[in-house]
């Protein structure tokens, strides 16, 4: 490993370095809340927000402290901030940003975010409306947040505007609450391991705080293609419009008369009972929606060129108002660089996902294809992405604890070849790109589709056997008890699962995917995160910065000479200080070793990519 990357390992935080979960048991908090200005709710990015009000305790029986005015008339929190041992908040991520913008370098602050702790107390079963200060101490018994200031808040009164003595009063019961909730929350969690799951959650925050606050730049030249995609809806509805003949395509009724009665689709249906009936909607109509018409069966040359040319001019249309246009906007309206929000308490699963923030488009599931439209926001630098190899192929096979996974990891065996290979002489020729939509989705439970994707399924439960045998004790387990309890501390809860007439077990799917999906993307792919983020605030030399993640991936800018650095602290990171978190928080060491793939170009996603794996020891 390079000397640039593995020298600046002794300069993080110790609680990066030997992290250690038990500080929150023994260590100093400091409590914190702040009631700010309420545009784009009171996102610390908009620079028109200010802080209100500052309301702080330190330690657990300390006295309640509060300040008026904004982040310049701080000193005194800023230097509370620098005695504890961690910040205690209720989505700690907002008070990150505000003290970012006081001066804190947050990067030397640990977090016990209450909102995250209910979100891992909790697995599978809160919702993010369910995780709110005011839902976690009702569910306790801890009392109430002061509800005619919550009323307010949510009509939009501004902040400024809200009775002094009404607004302290209500930032002094937050706190309290947050600090109640902390109580009962290391209770809750006291004889079991999820207090580690907590404090991973939390070396998190003050990484995405920093990363939302970057954004991401649009590049020019989409412009051309939008107005392209434009040219060619107009095209496409217009041809629509006369092939209809001036039937209204907008209007339910009249689109459900053009389908059923003029071109004679055959209506879906649904079974009741012994009864066969039409599939309508609540109040009776027949379906017209895109999904209902992309199942209709063609059976006529006139209903094939009309939904041929529906679902083209569909696609089109999602294409444009979904994000090209969004594109366009921000390009002329803010210069082109786009910022989303990163969201730790969404998703089943519990690894992260994204919301757009001014432009509502978000950065972790739009099309692939548009990764090309995002250039660094300096003219000249680089856009570097790397992500964990096949990382959740090697997760499953550390879970099975599989030594064909191992052995073909360690060989450097194309899965997906095999793949191919099967499915084609099974009688579905298939291509080794074709083959990839298939190839790990025995790892999520998936067992239908055609006979020769059948026959794949079960060579793979052949191939690996140590995974189908984890899969298998997963469902026993959720089947038995309505739970399943993860390598590392995790609960996930299935309290509905049964085995229905046929032997099929519910939730099957979920069960063999949560295990997976959460141990490579809400554990291992953050933790590298958190480690590369921690390495940079320690190079000042380097100007790279941290612009996006996204599932198993990190996204950085550079300048040109920056980019063997990045090769550096990817393999670091996404190796070797992966697997360090993963064995010094949750004592695992893991059976199949993490490899990671490393492109850089002039736009995201592009450039050769170059593979690294763990050296031999």
């Amino acid at each position: 490993m390079a000397a640039l990357t593995v020298n600046v390992w002794d300069k993080l935080p110790r609680f990066v370095r030997e992290p250690d979960p038990n500080i929150y048991l023994t260590g100093s908090p400091l409590f914190l809340d702040f009631e700010t200005t309420n545009l784009d709710k009171g996102d610390a990015r908009n620079k028109q927000n200010r802080i209100v009000l500052s309301c702080w305790q330190e330690g657990w029986d300390g006295p309640l402290v509060h300040k008026w005015g904004g982040e310049y008339e701080l000193d005194d929190l800023c230097d509370a901030v620098t005695r504890a041992d961690f910040l205690v908040a209720h989505n700690a991520k907002f008070e990150l940003k505000w003290l970012q913008r006081c001066g804190v370098s947050i990067d030397n602050l640990l977090v016990y975010d209450t909102m995250l702790a209910e979100y891992v107390i909790g697995g599978n079963r809160w919702k993010t409306s369910q995780l709110s200060l005011q839902m976690c101490a009702e569910r306790r018994g801890l009392g109430s947040k002061g509800k005619i200031v919550s009323a307010m808040m949510k009509a939009g009164v501004p902040t400024e505007d809200i009775p002094t003595q009404w607004l302290l009063k209500y930032c002094e019961q937050d706190l309290r609450l947050s600090l109640s909730l902390m109580k009962r929350q290391l209770q809750e969690v006291e004889g079991t391991r999820l207090l580690p799951v907590i404090y991973s959650r939390a070396l998190l925050c003050a990484t995405l705080a920093d990363l939302e606050q970057n954004g991401m730049r649009l590049s020019e030249d989409l412009i051309s293609m939008t107005s392209s995609l434009e040219s060619q809806l107009r095209e496409l509805e217009s041809r629509g419009n006369r092939l209809a003949q001036g039937v209204n395509l907008g209007s339910p009724k009249q689109m459900g008369a053009y389908l059923y009665d003029q071109l004679k689709f055959s209506e879906p249906t649904i079974r009741r009972g012994r009864k066969v009936l039409p599939d309508r909607t609540a109040s009776g109509q027949r379906k017209t929606d895109s999904d209902t018409i992309a199942e209709l069966e063609c059976r006529t040359e006139e209903q094939r060129v009309f939904k041929a040319l529906y679902m083209e001019a569909k696609e089109v249309g999602q294409q444009l108002s979904k994000y090209l246009r969004k594109f366009v906007e921000c390009l002329t309206d803010a210069g082109g660089v786009l910022y989303a929000n990163f969201n730790q308490m969404q998703t089943s699963t519990q690894r992260l996902s994204s919301s757009g923030a001014e432009y509502k488009v978000q950065f972790q599931n739009f099309p692939r294809a548009y990764k090309k439209f995002f250039r660094a926001k300096r003219d000249g630098w680089l856009i570097g992405e790397c992500d964990g190899a096949q990382i959740e192929f090697r997760v499953a096979g550390h879970l099975g604890k599989d030594p064909q996974v191992k052995a073909d990891v360690k060989g450097k065996v194309d899965v997906h070849a095999f793949t191919a290979e099967t499915l084609t002489g099974a009688g579905q020729e298939t291509d080794r790109q074709g083959a990839k939509e298939h190839t790990f989705k025995p790892l999520y439970g998936g067992s239908s589709g055609t006979e020769a994707e059948q026959t794949y399924y079960r060579a793979f439960k052949d191939r690996y056997k140590g995974v189908a045998d984890a899969q298998a004790r997963w469902i026993d387990r959720v089947l038995a008890n309505k739970k399943l309890e993860t390598e590392w501390g995790l609960v996930y809860y299935w309290p509905d699962t049964r085995m229905d007439s046929t032997g099929y077990i519910t939730n099957t799917t979920s069960i063999c995917n949560y295990p997976v999906q959460a141990l490579a993307t809400a554990e291992i792919i953050p933790l590298a995160l958190v480690c590369m983020w921690h390495r940079l605030k320690r190079m000042p030399e380097l100007r790279m910065e941290l612009v996006n993640t996204v599932h198993d991936s990190i996204v950085a800018e550079f300048p040109p000479e920056e980019e063997r650095a990045f090769h550096d602290l990817a393999r670091t990171c996404m190796i070797y200080d992966a697997e360090y978190m993963v064995k010094r928080l949750y004592d695992i060491d893991l059976y199949v070793p993490l490899g990671c793939g490393v492109k850089v170009g002039d736009r995201w996603g592009t450039g050769t990519e170059t593979k690294y794996e763990k050296e031999s020891e």
